[in-house]
């Protein structure tokens, strides 16, 4: 299942490249192939992980000496230039797609290593000078990482933990703990999403100085724990060079002036109706050592006012089949029911209905030619582990609590105390045909990956 899920994440990111259009399923017309002028960027990259308890540990801790690694490495990418006459392009002023090979020294040899990430992304145009551009780059694709909590951790302490005591609780002192593990990362290959804010400087004979100050992020959204991921904020700076020129004879800083009107008043379909069914699987906890099924069906109706954005509203059934575990000290001898090392939730008996969560939400998505990326975000209807969280205190009220569906809690520790009313999911999909799409999506909860899940759906 693992590996279902990483190719189709390839196949969706190649997706994204692909030069010819055969269907825009917003204006039902059928593109012929388009041809695409090149640049050529290398950028060196600088900056730091973001500080985690996670990742750096005790700044005692042997392999830990700074509370922010730094990060240093580069990033080799070819673009590909519009030429003018591809209308998903110059519907975001004229924006390139660039597919770019990322290499990062993390900081810390012994637990962190290295990354590496290949990965596609846009660069959106905002301000457009003959001699400076601003815009947005946003990007996808995979990181590989040489460090995990698998070959950091002693073979002792494998699946049994990640700290050791350095000192025992007393009247005056806490008890203090010593990290002998890399616990944020359980995967070799991961996600990776980034975001950022590019300038480049035109000098001469198509060689330009460029900058980017990004945040990049990648985890394995739960498919393998431990899974707290890492945060970068980074610096590039480089060069890049365009060996000629566009077809129509204007070097690519120098907007097209000619955008036919249809592509902006094209959008003869103004709403679409969409029914998505997915499947993936998550990790719990990762002394554990146990996978669970878990997906999505989402019933959704989409209103689209302009060629590049389409804002909807639908009703989520979430299934993650983790919550049919017992704790394990709830286990009793007569149940052959999955158990859980994990004093998140308090299972004190294996149900089938805590599988399942209901909710609707508001679906804001941009679209790129047969590409639709949204950031949903919605509210739970039906929720039975909102009263068996956190486990402390179902405990200490002697069973299941009872909550409306607002109820208070503490965002800054969904992570690990309770999962809230609150959920969101990135969806990103590609449109087959007029009628069909596959899709492939993250659920969270805040900065919290549930899981993720990859399916098929059918627009109405």
């Amino acid at each position: 299942m693992r590996r279902l899920l990483i190719i189709i994440l390839s196949t969706l990111c190649l997706l994204s490249l692909s030069a010819a259009e055969r269907y825009d399923h917003r204006t039902h017309r059928s593109k012929p192939t388009q041809k695409y002028n090149m640049r050529y960027r290398l950028s060196g990259t600088a900056g730091w992980l973001n500080r985690d308890d996670k990742i750096a540990g005790d700044k005692s801790t042997e392999g830990f000496t700074m509370d922010r690694p730094v990060v240093a490495g580069g990033t080799f990418a070819v673009e590909f230039l519009p030429t003018g006459r591809l209308e998903s392009l110059q519907q975001w002023n004229n924006a390139s797609i660039g597919l770019a090979f990322t290499a990062l020294d993390l900081g810390q040899q012994k637990y962190l290593g290295q990354t590496f990430a290949p990965h596609a992304y846009l660069n959106i145009p905002l301000v457009h000078r003959p001699h400076f551009v601003l815009g947005l780059r946003p990007g996808l694709g995979l990181a590989f990482v040489t460090r995990t909590y698998a070959n950091t951790v002693p073979a002792e302490y494998k699946w049994k933990g990640y700290r050791v005591p350095v000192q025992q609780k007393t009247e005056t002192s806490a008890e203090t703990y010593r990290q002998i593990a890399n616990v944020s990362i359980g995967s070799v290959v991961n996600a990776f999403l980034t975001g950022g804010l590019y300038m480049d400087f035109p000098i001469r004979n198509g060689w330009d100085i460029t900058f980017c100050a990004a945040w990049q992020h990648l985890s394995n959204g739960s498919v393998m724990t431990p899974n707290a991921g890492y945060n970068m904020f980074n610096a590039e700076l480089g060069l890049a060079y365009t060996p000629s020129e566009s077809p129509n004879g204007h070097h690519f800083h120098t907007p097209y002036s000619h955008v036919p009107k249809e592509l902006y008043d094209g959008v003869t379909k103004k709403w679409d109706v969409e029914i998505g069914v997915s499947a993936g699987c998550r990790s719990v906890y990762y002394q554990d050592q146990k996978w669970f099924g878990a997906g999505s069906l989402s019933l959704s109706a989409h209103w689209i006012p302009v060629s590049i954005f389409r804002l909807g509203a639908g009703v989520d059934v979430f299934y993650d089949g983790a919550y049919r575990s017992v704790y394990e000290e709830f286990q009793t001898e007569d149940s052959d029911a999955p158990t859980t090392y994990y004093g998140k939730t308090y299972l004190h008996e294996s149900k089938t209905a805590n599988c399942f969560r209901v909710g609707i939400s508001l679906q804001p998505e941009f679209i790129v030619g047969n590409l639709t990326f949204g950031y949903h975000v919605g509210i739970y209807l039906y929720d039975p582990i909102k009263n068996l969280e956190p486990f402390a205190e179902v405990e200490k009220n002697g069973g299941p609590l009872k909550r409306g569906i607002f109820y208070s809690y503490d965002m800054q520790k969904v992570s690990n105390g309770q999962d809230g009313w609150f959920y969101q999911k990135v969806q990103l999909k590609y449109h087959c045909s007029k009628h069909i799409y596959v899709q492939l999506g993250l659920k969270l909860h805040l900065v919290k990956a549930e899981f993720i899940d990859a399916g098929i759906g059918v627009r109405i």
